[in-house]
């Protein structure tokens, strides 16, 4: 996907509505203005000029990307269950490597946080207790459909606009686990978040949140229908 030129300096030629915001700081020839712009755009500016005053750097009066599919939920300190009647059940190999001294109770102050897809393209980290976002992560694969959020047809003379995508459209599911980390190649437990892109495309992403200030990208998988390939 190419990123559209929507911000224009006068000697690109074309359409006198993409020069509109021609003085606004940063406006340059070429799109690397506007590859920038769609990063600061997700992180909530107002990049394609919503509100028709040429600030580009200002705030949107909603930042948040729309959430369409993506069910939240809620992970704080681990609770997963360790009675068992059988071997056959996952809480016995909990209580089997540990589970409690080597994980629950360590990770007791763990605050809690609300995970949640949307159609920015991202994976949102959102304190629980006081509604700030803490981190948002773009899976690769998601992040190569961005540029198609850039219409330079939205770009009218009275403000701007942007196109809808489905980013990041599927619910989180967690997990705690107990295997050898691919990061820090060590065994050992940890709290495991997989996202899915729904309708953004065929693929996932798999988080390690153990600490959810700190979360690691553990790899992604997308199946290219078009190339055959995964």
């Amino acid at each position: 996907h190419s990123v559209g030129d929507y911000q224009r300096d006068p000697k690109v030629g074309g359409s006198d509505r993409l020069t509109r915001c021609k003085d606004s700081a940063g406006v340059v020839d070429g799109v690397s203005d506007d590859i920038k712009g769609i990063i600061q755009f997700l992180r909530g500016e107002d990049y394609f000029d919503y509100d028709g005053d040429c600030d580009l750097t200002e705030t949107r009066e909603h930042p948040f990307g729309e959430i369409y599919h993506s069910e939240l939920i809620v992970v704080g300190p681990p609770n997963a269950e360790t009675s068992y009647n059988s071997i056959n059940q996952e809480s016995y190999w909990r209580t089997r490597n540990d589970y409690i001294n080597n994980f629950k109770i360590p990770k007791e102050s763990r605050e809690k946080v609300i995970y949640v897809g949307s159609n920015s393209g991202a994976l949102h980290a959102i304190k629980a207790s006081t509604g700030e976002e803490l981190w948002a992560f773009i899976p690769p694969f998601i992040a190569a459909k961005l540029p198609n959020i850039v219409n330079t047809n939205l770009n009218s003379d009275t403000g701007g606009g942007s196109n809808a995508i489905y980013g990041v459209d599927g619910s989180p599911t967690v997990h705690d686990m107990y295997f050898v980390h691919p990061i820090t190649n060590t065994l050992e437990w940890s709290t495991v978040l997989m996202i899915p892109y729904g309708r953004g495309g065929a693929g996932f992403s798999v988080l390690d949140i153990t600490d959810p200030l700190k979360p690691l990208h553990l790899y992604s998988i997308f199946n290219d229908e078009i190339n055959q390939n995964v």
